[in-house]
């Protein structure tokens, strides 16, 4: 393009380029052809500090040709010279337009032609200074460095530049001679995208990276690149056991570093059995490397952790943390989302008397400047009374500037082993939170009973409403009249100060509208036996002249101690209302129901749950925002989770890693489920067990139906294993664009067995 080889070149390719348009001319009666100018339009781009040099071209006429700017301007910094050469230096961005003219050399009289044209100046080469987002050892990674400005390249899908690798002292690319054999997992591509798995270990990585435009010109730049481990930073988490058949509950924080080893950490634990309350600090890792070994355990000494265990189907995700306190050495099996909240159980062989499930919250990466005051929190908690009775609450409270609940601003509705007490005043305060682990405690007086609470804050997600999500666990002593209690507790509004006034319009949600309906997932207790229940809630949102609004269908799938029954025969209507503007407290009028629930708003369509019934339901409902029509296709992709809230010892837990498969278009038949699990409890420790199964819609019975549904009402899906019979029912609850791992999928299903029957929540 430019210089005198690029210039001899343009000239000969122009010849069968698009003509410029003409803007008149004049041409003599006889003799040479007729004058034309041949140049393009546009003329090629120049930039900033680039030396342009351009000819210009035309048929015809007699030659010599002698060219001029007939009106308008070039570019700052360029000339035109008589034999038709724009050259110089731009100075200046810009689009300029402007007319040639081509004079010929006929006699007398000579020929002209005019032509417009117009010349674009853009800035220097240069690097945006967007940061590349983090990178997750073994995990496919994918994004770009780009470049800007200069003389682009290529049209439509062809690359603008070319990029290559300068430097990378820390070889995280592959794509370097020398960095080859260490196999950092990444290559940056010609294209400057960044593609490939990077396999560690952490840390940040600076490399430069070299544009190439078209003139050429070269533009360099640094850049780093945060390589994470798939558990890095501050994670709370709180958890459900059995010691001996007995209960016990635990809260904790604790701060991995990416490469296997836990730093520091810090739980409290109480329950029924022997060892009652104690809090304990774990005594910090060192030596793994945060690569499981070939039988799924951790390497180094102390609080150690792996993920991603070789040679297992599935495996990626799975992984084990290993806690080491005064209490002794206990191995967890977790099933790790990375953009949600993850599931652990006890699996441990040397403990064959300890199992339990619980969840894994990321922290994030600080806990500076978290405050607990002037805010409004609605809580669920579930545990024992000192009896071994099983025992639920939910409610609401608002604190001041220092922490304290304030006047007339709390309330809670509890049961106790049947004994219900309703709207009881609530009082007490909330402590500050320590920055270093997220902990703090709390006091809670519901009507005669004091209770104490060790919490541990989970701050929003980043580009989430500012809320903090509380997991905590009772501290008091085992005692005749005091339960023991695990306890969620969430921040209601965007930290408002307790101004959100709630209404019968926060429950809307219904097939069809956008937000299809409330997933209800509930735990109870009856006759002894896992009673569990899983369904979909519709509302109206509407206030009628008694205050109420309508349920206009609640179905749900229930096992009862083996026993199972299905929407065809749980499916109610009624009504509701949300009779506390502050509380958020809602009572349900269900028809032909003797035990009505209550339940607590935390926003809008999700809440805690307690129960009126002597079974001691307990749980939270949250809006399926599945987009309607629900069919076959929706549920795909990798998922990770396990058993929540087991309320028996009997309960078997377990942790997974599933893929899931939907049939090809348009859709028909079954879609195919893959998974790797763990499993812990009566049955003893079980690892990397596999399942190969199908699923089919179904909105009312525990069959897949004949012929098969195309779409579904209530995003209800059926597991079937190898034999085709059914093991589990599912209820998809959102669900992200084409499986995709940075948007949340969430799916729960409830188990149609006797063995004893759980519910298990799975997410991306």
């Amino acid at each position: 393009m430019y210089g005198a080889k690029a210039y001899s070149f343009l000239v000969m390719a122009i010849i069968c380029t698009l003509l410029m348009s003409g803007c008149g001319g004049k041409t003599p009666p006889n003799g040479a052809a007729a004058l034309n100018i041949t140049t393009p339009n546009p003329l090629p781009v120049g930039a900033i500090g680039d030396t342009y040099r351009e000819g210009l071209a035309a048929t015809g006429g007699q030659q010599p040709y002698t060219w001029t700017i007939d009106s308008g301007a070039l570019p700052p910094g360029l000339s035109l010279t008589a034999d038709g050469v724009i050259s110089g230096t731009p100075t200046t961005v810009g689009n300029y337009s402007f007319t040639l003219r081509v004079t010929d050399s006929q006699s007398p009289v000579k020929a002209y032609q005019v032509a417009s044209t117009s010349i674009t100046i853009n800035l220097p080469l240069s690097f945006s200074s967007t940061p590349l987002t983090n990178a997750v050892i073994a995990v496919a990674y994918s994004n770009a460095v780009a470049a800007s400005g200069g003389v682009t390249c290529g049209t439509g899908s062809a690359p603008a530049y070319a990029y290559a690798l300068i430097t990378d002292a820390q070889c995280l690319f592959t794509n370097l001679p020398a960095c080859t054999a260490k196999n950092g997992g990444l290559t940056l591509n010609a294209d400057g995208t960044i593609t490939g798995t990077p396999t560690g270990p952490i840390g940040t990585y600076p490399f430069t990276v070299q544009a190439t435009d078209c003139y050429p010109t070269t533009a360099t730049a640094n850049f780093s690149l945060t390589v994470t481990g798939k558990i890095q930073g501050n994670y709370a988490f709180s958890f459900t056991g059995y010691n001996n058949g007995q209960p016990f509950y635990m809260a904790g924080s604790f701060v991995a570093d990416g490469n296997g080893n836990i730093t520091s950490g810090v739980f409290d634990r109480n329950g029924n059995d022997a060892t009652g309350y104690v809090m304990e600090h774990l005594t910090p890792g060192s030596g793994a490397n945060g690569q499981c070994s070939a039988s799924g355990a951790p390497t180094g000494t102390g609080s150690v952790y792996c993920v991603g265990r070789p040679g297992v189907t599935s495996g990626g995700n799975l992984g084990t943390i290993v806690i080491v306190s005064p209490l002794g050495t206990y191995s967890f099996s977790v099933s790790l989302s990375l953009i949600s909240d993850s599931r652990i159980i006890l699996a441990d062989p040397n403990h064959p008397n300890l199992w339990g499930s619980g969840v894994l919250k990321s922290q994030g990466q600080s806990l500076s400047g978290i405050s607990l005051a002037s805010g409004n929190f609605a809580f669920g908690s579930y545990g024992v009374d000192s009896s071994g009775g099983r025992y639920a609450d939910a409610g609401y409270f608002v604190t001041d500037a220092n922490g304290n609940i304030q006047s007339g601003s709390g309330e809670a509705d509890t049961n106790d082993n049947g004994t219900v007490q309703s709207q009881a005043p609530l009082t007490g305060n909330v402590s500050a939170v320590d920055p270093a682990t997220g902990r703090g405690t709390a006091t809670f007086t519901i009507g005669s009973s004091t209770l104490d609470y060790a919490f541990y804050v989970v701050p929003p997600a980043p580009g989430k409403l500012s809320l903090y999500s509380l997991v905590a666990v009772q501290t008091d002593a085992v005692s005749p009249g005091v339960p023991v209690t695990l306890a969620s507790i969430i921040e209601r509004g965007p930290a408002n100060g307790g101004t959100t006034l709630f209404s019968n319009a926060f429950l809307n949600a219904a097939q069809g509208s956008g937000t299809n309906g409330d997933v209800f997932e509930l735990n109870a207790v009856s006759n002894s036996a896992p009673d569990i229940s899983l369904g979909l809630g519709d509302f109206d949102g509407t206030t009628d002249n008694n205050g109420n609004g309508k349920i206009t269908s609640y179905s749900f799938d229930e096992n009862k101690g083996g026993a199972l029954t299905t929407p065809s025969q749980n499916n109610y209507t009624g009504t509701y209302s949300v009779v506390g503007t502050t509380s958020g407290r809602v009572t349900v009028n269900l028809t032909g129901v003797a035990d009505n629930p209550v339940w607590y708003l935390v926003s809008q369509n999700t809440g805690f749950v307690v129960g009126t019934d002597p079974g001691v339901t307990a749980g939270s409902f949250e809006p399926q925002t599945v987009t309607q029509p629900i069919t076959i296709t929706s549920l795909f992709g990798n998922f990770y989770g396990g058993t929540t809230d087991p309320v028996l010892s009997s309960v078997i837990n377990e942790v997974q890693a599933a893929l899931v498969t939907p049939p090809p278009p348009p859709g028909t038949g079954n879609g195919t489920l893959a998974a790797t699990y763990d499993t812990s409890g009566t049955t003893g420790v079980l690892m990397n067990q596999s399942f190969a199964g199908a699923y089919c819609l179904a909105d009312t019975t525990d069959t897949c139906p004949s012929p098969q549904l195309a779409q579904s009402m209530l995003g209800r899906e059926l597991i079937l294993d190898s034999k085709g019979n059914t093991v589990g029912i599912l209820y998809l609850v959102s669900a992200g664009a084409a499986g995709a791992t940075n948007a949340t999928t969430k799916v729960v299903s409830l188990s149609t067995d006797a063995n004893p029957p759980r519910l298990t929540a799975l997410t991306h």
